[in-house]
């Protein structure tokens, strides 16, 4: 996977999973990554916190509760005791475990692309997220998604060589922004649905972003969003995007 071929593709409109196949499978777990591949998928999504002995685990919420067996923060777990959760709906038979980043690096096929969401920024945790870009050489095949500038600055000051990608949603999704984005060296780009309009996909477009609008569910929201002009959507059901783009003639094949 190299993601800046991808995005070269004239007219490909790139799909990224949000949180793996979470429609269909426990979101941020293996099982809905593999499905996510298995369906066609050109990245996955997911989001990285810390254990409390530091360990990067997949998991988007500060808390286990909603996801889990468990209760309370996710730093206040061992990396032993968030596998002894269960990640699976309850009344299941089987069990799923929380993966740890590496563990989605061993697993995943490397002609998946990722887009890895760093959801707290202690140095620690962000030395061995980029420790782990060199062990499995992710430069060319991920990029990081940091909340603000200033978080991604930490991971700059860490590893230039990362690509980032920086939301900065407190804020309108404006020209201004765009440009302050280029000029932090940003080539990723992750457009709310609120903010996309023609013009805005115009000047993407021209800033030259690969940029990824998150998101879209719906076949009529597909349509929608990709008359307007997206390069890329974030979606819960990868498999009915890529069904949806096959329907519009847009398909051209997966990562894969």
């Amino acid at each position: 996977m190299n993601l800046k071929e991808l995005y070269a593709i004239p007219d490909r409109i790139i799909v990224t999973a949000h949180r793996g196949d979470s429609l269909h499978f426990p979101e941020n777990t293996i099982p809905a990554f593999l499905a996510a591949a298995e369906a066609g998928a050109d990245l996955i999504e997911f989001d990285l916190r810390a254990s409390r002995d530091k360990i990067p685990v997949v998991i988007h919420d500060r808390k286990v509760y909603r996801i889990s067996s468990g209760s309370g923060p996710v730093g206040e777990y061992s990396l032993k005791e968030l596998k002894q959760l269960d990640f699976l709906p309850a009344g299941e038979a089987q069990k799923i475990r929380i993966p740890t980043f590496e563990e989605v690096l061993e697993t995943l096929p490397d002609v998946v692309g990722l887009n890895i969401q760093v959801k707290e920024t202690e140095n620690v945790l962000l030395e061995k997220i980029c420790s782990l870009f060199d062990c499995y050489q992710l430069y060319r095949r991920a990029y990081l998604t940091l909340s603000t500038f200033a978080d991604a600055e930490l991971v700059r000051q860490i590893n230039s060589r990362i690509e980032l990608c920086v939301l900065e949603r407190k804020r309108p999704l404006d020209l201004d922004l765009l440009k302050e984005m280029k000029n932090f060296g940003c080539k990723f780009l992750q457009p709310h649905r609120r903010d996309v309009t023609p013009e805005l996909c115009l000047q993407i477009d021209e800033l030259g972003f690969y940029a990824n609008m998150y998101s879209s569910n719906t076949v009529e929201d597909h349509h929608h969003f990709i008359t307007a002009g997206v390069r890329g959507i974030i979606t819960d059901d990868p498999a009915l995007l890529v069904q949806t783009l096959k329907n519009m003639d847009r398909y051209t094949g997966s990562a894969g």
